[in-house]
């Protein structure tokens, strides 16, 4: 039986080779398929994705602080969605609570990682396995005898991550202005390099993309307003840029750069029509 796990992100990424190096512990019968490639999650999945969302019975969805609003999580949600029923998707949360769920996410059962949840899990799976199920009594012992490892390896996953997130840490102002002057920079090459196709490395604008991500998505943010109309100041000439940059990049990734910033405009959107609404109540509730 094949289970496709989901993931978006450097901690969804380790989260899911560790599942699909446990679960077969378990589960021998079961085959966890996850793509260690993150290049190729997008709106054109590659073949090979394709396949095995088809052929998967179990959908495991990695979710974490960081890829919450993921487009490729939402688009992956959405297909094994169409592909299975409810009951066979099963959102893990880690460091996250249930009221965090949005999106299409919401219609499935999510379950915060313990082994409380994750016990129930792999019940649910070894029910999908029909004649290679095990018994009630084996699974236990077996599912007992492997969560330590489980519950060890995850916590310190979460725990590298981090520390990670503390060395890098930077201030949004600090951010932004990072992102403001190296899109400038970005432009200029290109404005320069007319004659000859800019040679600008992918990564380059992923970094400007992730430092907007991390911006918009932080918590408490500054100035909304401020972010709003910065975005929409670095946006039009990263966008420029992207389509400038065609000898750098592929299709699949200017697509997947694309739909990134389109996804953070939304989340803009949405605060501008909630910070209006509020606007317009308390208006209201001073004039009566």
């Amino acid at each position: 039986m094949k289970i496709f796990i989901s993931w978006s992100g450097d901690l969804a990424k380790e989260i899911a080779e560790i599942f699909k190096k446990w679960i077969p512990g378990v589960l021998q019968a079961a085959k966890p398929y996850y793509s260690p490639d993150d290049i190729t999650k997008g709106t054109r999945w590659s073949t090979e994705i394709a396949k095995e969302l088809d052929e998967s019975k179990v959908g495991i969805i990695c979710l974490t602080k960081e890829n919450l609003q993921s487009s490729w999580i939402m688009f992956e949600a959405g297909a094994l969605s169409k592909n299975l029923e409810k009951s066979k998707v099963c959102p893990l949360l880690f460091e996250i609570e249930p009221s965090d769920i949005i999106g299409p996410l919401i219609q499935f059962q999510a379950a915060k990682f313990s082994k409380k949840e994750m016990k129930k899990v792999v019940q649910m799976m070894n029910n999908e396995l029909d004649s290679s199920s095990l018994s009630n009594d084996v699974l236990d012992n077996v599912f007992n005898m492997w969560w330590p490892k489980l519950e060890d390896d995850i916590k310190k996953a979460i725990e590298n991550a981090k520390n990670d997130d503390k060395e890098d840490l930077r201030s949004d102002r600090d951010l932004l202005e990072e992102i403001v002057s190296l899109t400038r920079r970005l432009n200029i090459d290109t404005k320069r390099g007319r004659k000859s196709r800019p040679d600008i490395h992918p990564a380059a604008i992923h970094d400007i993309i992730k430092g907007l991500e991390k911006i918009v998505s932080s918590k408490p943010l500054i100035d909304r307003e401020l972010v709003s109309e910065l975005f929409m100041d670095i946006s039009r000439p990263l966008r420029h840029i992207i389509g400038r940059c065609s000898d750098s990049l592929n299709g699949s990734e200017a697509e997947e750069f694309i739909a990134r910033l389109e996804t953070l405009e939304f989340e803009l959107e949405k605060y501008r029509d909630k910070f209006k609404s509020i606007t317009r109540k308390n208006s209201n509730d001073k004039e009566s």
